[in-house]
This record gives structure tokens, C-alpha cells and sequence, in this order.
């Protein structure tokens, strides 16, 4: 069955990265290659590609034309609500607010909107073709997953977390001598508290009220990068259970207690299955469409004239 947002992201990139179109009247029309029974000429050369690597677009407009070939011979066709509705896609991607914004930008590239609506056509039915030669005729087993999987391993890595709880307070930069003296002796009464096993969750309760004294109890489990760097690099040397001693920062004092740690770990395989198979999928139609296309290429006649 046809994978038709497959199709459309596809298309759309493929559209977007072309070296749109030149100016078709640049040069003289002359015949430039023959593929079976149909030419290429200088002009289709010009707006199909890049003027840098001539040989890449000639490259490039045989296998569209062969392929066109081929899609034309099995029926294959696009409706105009598919060109449409793929046109407005590229239109929202890039920002045009109308058919007319477009038209403008296309015609700084010497093109017209009736080119460009006959580009995406092409590519619709070529990825038509590809889906149901190759995609639909390709499968990836379990199997060949887990054998990816394994291969792959490094890059399904979950980064070491930790779950804590923390006191804070606040100090502000307008604070006297006493005020901050006043801050570090209540920080240090709170670390004696929380040696004598007073939970957190107690002393939220105990300063539920108060506004420069912040207790979180558990913030949950968090990864590197989430906490400031003087609070983070306390924060993962503390044992599961563990207090830290008053940490002193320019926003305050802060005391953590280490709830639980998550060491370095593998995503379960079940987790990310089938994306696994996507790629598989994706790798396998990759090899395939290569070599469909060289032996297309191979059964065909092709004559250069440049």
C-alpha cells in the first residue's frame, strides 16, 4: 500500500534542494541526448539543473526520463489535487502567503508557476513508480531489526539521570553583611535538620509559607545540562540517599539530597522497534532503487551528444 506522507516529504525535499530552472531561451535548442524512443534538449538541460556540473544534470534528466518511461508504460498517473496540495505544502514551508508571492519568486529563477507544477508532477509519478516497484515489494523482519539494533547500539544510549530534591534560598545582591550572614546561618540550621532525618517534605510544610525559603521534595529525574553548573556538578557526585553541604551560588545557598540515579542505559529495543524498521526499510529500498535504476539504465538506449 501506497505510503502517501512518505511520498509527499520526499518530494518536498527533493524539490526544495533542486537547482530549480534557467532561462530556456539562453541558448539554442539542439538535441542533446536520446533516450529510447524520446530526446533531451539544451533547453530541458537548463531547467532542470545546474550549469556548474553539466554531466549531473544530463545524469539526472535520463533517469527522470527513463523512469517517466517506465511509469507511463504501468499506467502510472497523478491526481491534480496531489500537485496541488504538494504545491501548497512547499508554499507554507517557505513562507509565500499567496499563488502570487510564488509566481515572483519563480520568475527570479526564469520559471513560471506551470513549470514548477509540471516538475512536482514528474517527481509524484516517479515516487509512484519507486513505492510500488521497490517499497511495496520490501520488508524488514525482526530479525533483521535486532541485527540493526545491535549494530546501532551506541546510538540508542540513555544518558545518566538523577532524582533530587533540593532547599533554596535566595539571596539578593542588595543584602547587608547581617542579611547574608542571617541567610547562611538559616541554610545551615536547614542541613542540620536534614541530618537529623527531618524530611523535606516536612520542611516544605514547615516553610510553606515562607518566601525567601523554597523546598522542593522531589524534582524528578533530570539529565545534565538542567541545572546550573555549580549545583550540577555536586548533584551527580552525591550516593543515592546522600545530602550534599551548602552550595553557595550568586542566586543563593542551595543544600540537594539525592533521591535516585538512573545509570547510563540501552532504549529497550520494543521502545524504538519500529523506527528501527523504518530505516532498515528506508536503507534497504535505498540498495535496491540503485540497482533497479543502474539495470534500467542498462536495458536502455542512451546516446550523448555532449
Amino acid at each position: 500500500m501506497m505510503n502517501n506522507k512518505f511520498i509527499k516529504s520526499t518530494l518536498i525535499s527533493l524539490l526544495l534542494s533542486l537547482t530549480c530552472f534557467y532561462n530556456i531561451h539562453a541558448s539554442e535548442d539542439r538535441i542533446i541526448a536520446v533516450v529510447n524512443d524520446e530526446v533531451i534538449t539544451a533547453s530541458e538541460m537548463e531547467t532542470s539543473g545546474t550549469k556548474v556540473f553539466p554531466s549531473k544534470s544530463l545524469s539526472f534528466l535520463i533517469e527522470k526520463k527513463l523512469q517517466l518511461q517506465v511509469a507511463k508504460k504501468k499506467g502510472i498517473s497523478v491526481y491534480n489535487e496531489e500537485i496541488e496540495e504538494t504545491l501548497n505544502d512547499i508554499k507554507k514551508m517557505n513562507g509565500f502567503k499567496s499563488d502570487t508571492e510564488m509566481e515572483e519568486a519563480l520568475l527570479k529563477e526564469d520559471a513560471s508557476l506551470q513549470d514548477y507544477k509540471r516538475e512536482i508532477k514528474e517527481q509524484l509519478i516517479i515516487l509512484k513508480l519507486i513505492n510500488r516497484e521497490i517499497k511495496s515489494k520490501i520488508s524488514a523482519s525482526d530479525k533483521e531489526v535486532e541485527e540493526y539494533y545491535q549494530l546501532h547500539k551506541g546510538s540508542y544510549i540513555l544518558p545518566e539521570s538523577i532524582r533530587i530534591g533540593y532547599v533554596n534560598i535566595t539571596v539578593k545582591s542588595s543584602d547587608s553583611e547581617d542579611d547574608a550572614a542571617k541567610t547562611s546561618g538559616k541554610i545551615n540550621s536547614i542541613l542540620a535538620d536534614l541530618n537529623n532525618n527531618i524530611s523535606l517534605s516536612e520542611l516544605k510544610r514547615r516553610y510553606s509559607d515562607s518566601r525567601e525559603i523554597n523546598v522542593v521534595n522531589d524534582l524528578g529525574f533530570i539529565k545534565k545540562g538542567n541545572l546550573l553548573p555549580e549545583l550540577e556538578s555536586v548533584a551527580f557526585s552525591l550516593n543515592e540517599g546522600e545530602l550534599s553541604n551548602v552550595i553557595k551560588t550568586s542566586s543563593g545557598f542551595y543544600i540537594i539530597k539525592m533521591i535516585e540515579r538512573k545509570k547510563i542505559e540501552y532504549k529497550p529495543i520494543e521502545d524504538i522497534r519500529e523506527n528501527i524498521r523504518d530505516i532498515v526499510l528506508q536503507e534497504k529500498s535505498e540498495r535496491i532503487y540503485k540497482d533497479w535504476l543502474y539495470d534500467l539504465k542498462s536495458s536502455s538506449y542512451i546516446n550523448i551528444f555532449i
